[in-house]
């Protein structure tokens, strides 16, 4: 009862684990006796909570609280650091399980190459790293795209997927579809990755789209747009630097072309509205603040006779 049933059942709803109830009610009963045996979990809570709001002690709500020391994007980003391929992936699958992909990559991938970006313009990221974490990034998003709907399944205990995770049959063909979007990174690579998952949501709600290369000149990149005349264009960026290439885009384009849609994503994780707010402002149709939001204005400004061959759920 003292060794594993308490501790486990105590864990669960005081926010410790296991392990600490254990040594705490070992310490406690060596400190008082039975009186420090009956108070070891409250005395160790307190201790937790301590450690959550006094700077100096943070490391005792490190060593005796459940809750994990580093977040999703972050411990994707060590072992991407590390070169670690394998492990990236278990991480990036145990994430995945349950969520929607456009959860994943607003909540994971988009933050990882975010600090990827900051330490890369800060001359902290060498590059051999450089090349192995936005090479095997652009590989783990195009995998997990792929197997999505298998670790939904699984996740769920059923042989088949859900409907809101299963593609439509031409998302399986997504070089047939005809061209709705061009989105165009706004600077590098970290961007041209973020443009290729916004392709693959709209891929598998049976919209066609592709995208340019993240080195692409402005001027290459709108010849394409006007070679191609799609009636939706995507300008991604990802923080912290992207924001000044995207604005220059959406006023190349806009110059070029008055009548084009243009939805501007600039996948920071503070609101929309603060984008709106600020100046000189984007010359865009829409903004955008992450993927999820981005996908649903682009499926918006394609025009109708599109949007009657594939509905929209409200929820997506």
């Amino acid at each position: 009862m003292y060794n594993f049933v308490e501790p486990w059942l105590y864990a669960n709803s005081t926010g410790l684990s296991p392990l600490a109830i254990l040594v705490a009610a070992v310490f406690w009963t060596w400190l008082w006796g039975p009186v420090g045996l009956l108070l070891s979990t409250p005395l160790t809570v307190c201790v937790v909570v301590l450690g959550r709001h006094i700077p100096h002690l943070w490391f005792l709500r490190i060593l005796l609280s459940d809750e994990p020391v580093l977040s999703p994007e972050t411990r994707l980003y060590q072992r991407l650091l590390a070169m670690d391929l394998e492990e990236a992936t278990e991480i990036a699958e145990e994430f995945l399980k349950g969520k929607s992909l456009e959860d994943f990559y607003d909540g994971v991938v988009i933050p990882t190459l975010s600090l990827a970006e900051e330490d890369r313009h800060r001359g902290r990221l060498d590059e051999t790293r450089q090349r192995f974490l936005f090479q095997n990034t652009r590989i783990l998003v195009e995998d997990l795209a792929e197997r999505v709907e298998e670790l939904n399944a699984t996740n769920q205990g059923r042989g088949e997927p859900t409907e809101e995770s299963r593609p439509s049959g031409a998302a399986k063909a997504a070089a047939d579809l005809p061209i709705t979007l061009i989105c165009i990174p706004a600077r590098d690579e970290a961007d041209e990755i973020a443009a290729i998952m916004l392709v693959q949501l709209l891929n598998r709600r049976g919209f066609g789209g592709y995208v340019l290369n993240g080195g692409t000149l402005a001027a290459e990149s709108l010849e394409a747009v006007t070679r191609e005349s799609p009636p939706v264009v995507c300008v991604v960026a990802v923080p912290p630097f992207g924001y000044v290439h995207a604005r220059y885009l959406c006023r190349r384009l806009r110059a070029q072309r008055r009548e084009l849609k243009i939805v501007a994503a600039i996948l920071t994780e503070g609101p929309v509205e603060e984008l709106k707010q600020r100046r000189p402002a984007l010359q865009a149709d829409e903004s955008a603040a992450n993927l999820k939001l981005a996908l649903a204005q682009v499926l918006s400004l394609i025009p109708t006779q599109a949007n009657r061959l594939q509905p929209v759920s409200s929820t997506e």
